[in-house]
């Protein structure tokens, strides 16, 4: 534990950090017709700028306990940033299919990293604001995507060259690779009280199921910062609009997920992830039924449902271990195996949309899922946690 001084430039620095973890995705949607222009990517070919940061994020979740164990934390975040800077440097470069996939890539190794080990440091370093802490962190994910939806096609306004736009979201990235090795000096290392055998958490149906809930409810959130601005394009609006609309979906994020969290009582999760579930629900229901009548109202219960969604995934995992680092192991395989899951959905919905020609089946497919996550949500009674996977032990 950090001294309290610290704990607050810790503090001011994971927030940072987050903000820097959403742009490489959503500066593309709005500036999605430009790159199908210059590179000719299809809607499949072109959901991958997003699946595949996606994708990455879930495998090295999986391996963050290597990567640990290799770097150190402190290492493993900078090079984590350092990913990120460089996948957003080289967009300055012409686009071309390949350079715009590898800068994903590059990033999406970064964010996954990064992702998967936050959440032990919150842990370890806000033990009785942990609800809270994690709330934020999680308003600083969904507060920089929306900026860079937002701030992206207002850049490219004022660039020589449209895909420039891109490019300057190193520089936020830098700020937060300097503030995060001035701070991660001072942060101990985690460690085991008790030492306890590791979980296999690979062997737990618990963990499984915490990765398919945590992956098909950010399945939701990909597919919305892919294709929401290329949707309302499509039906006449300009860029910068359709941009602002996802920022505005971001605004619902950020609002979710610094004021759920704080309802929390008690020990059980389900209420508040229902109430999340169902706006989810209105929302893309709004967008497959009547998206020109109320598009702000539907994008904000979205946008309000996801980003509840995120912290209490988050919170619901980390409460089922009392150690720390296994709990963070446990994120880290939820997120691995959610991020996997989710990382394929923007992909498919792209493939409906070649084959339908309309996003409206995109949207049906996540209103389905959403009813599907309601029956799993009832399967977290909170008297089960501790039961279900001490039973796992080694």
């Amino acid at each position: 534990m950090i001294a309290s001084g610290k704990r607050c430039f810790l503090l001011i620095t994971l927030v940072l950090i987050g903000l820097n973890l959403r742009p490489l995705l959503t500066s593309i949607g709005p500036l999605l017709p430009e790159i199908r222009l210059a590179t000719g990517m299809s809607f499949s070919t072109a959901a991958l700028l997003t699946t595949l940061p996606v994708l990455m994020m879930g495998v090295l979740a999986l391996a963050n306990g290597w990567l640990s164990r290799l770097w150190g934390e402190r290492t493993a975040i900078s090079l984590s940033l350092l990913a990120i800077v460089l996948g957003a440097l080289i967009r300055e470069f012409p686009p071309s299919a390949s350079l715009l996939l590898g800068s994903a890539l590059l990033g999406g190794l970064g964010i996954g990293v990064i992702q998967a080990v936050i959440p032990s440091v919150i842990k370890r370093n806000f033990t009785h604001r942990m609800p809270m802490v994690t709330g934020l962190w999680a308003a600083a994910l969904m507060g920089g995507g929306g900026l860079g939806a937002w701030l992206t096609p207002e850049i490219s306004h004022f660039s020589t060259q449209w895909h420039s736009a891109l490019a300057w979201w190193s520089l936020p990235a830098i700020l937060a690779l300097l503030c995060w090795w001035s701070i991660g000096r001072h942060i101990s290392p985690p460690v085991i009280a008790s030492q306890p055998r590791s979980l296999k958490w690979v062997s737990s149906p618990r963990a499984w199921l915490l990765g398919l809930y945590f992956g098909l409810i950010n399945g939701g959130y990909m597919s919305l910062i892919a294709w929401l601005p290329p949707f309302y394009i499509q039906l006449g609006w300009l860029p910068g609009a359709s941009g602002i609309l996802l920022a505005l979906m971001t605004v619902g994020q950020v609002f979710g997920a610094l004021l759920l969290p704080l309802f929390i009582r008690g020990s059980d999760r389900r209420p508040l992830l229902l109430l999340t579930l169902l706006l989810q629900l209105i929302g893309f229901g709004g967008f497959l039924l009547a998206p020109t009548l109320f598009p702000v109202a539907w994008a904000l219960a979205c946008g309000i449902g996801l980003g509840g969604a995120f912290p209490l995934c988050l919170i619901l995992a980390l409460e089922h271990h009392k150690e720390p680092l296994l709990a963070g192991r446990l994120v880290a395989f939820m997120q691995g195996i959610g991020f996997l899951l989710a990382g394929a959905t923007p992909y498919f919905s792209g493939v409906l949309r070649d084959l339908t020609g309309s996003y409206q089946a995109g949207w049906l497919l996540h209103g389905v899922l959403v009813i599907i996550l309601i029956g799993l949500t009832l399967r977290f009674n909170p008297r089960s946690y501790i039961d279900k996977i001490e039973r796992r032990r080694a």
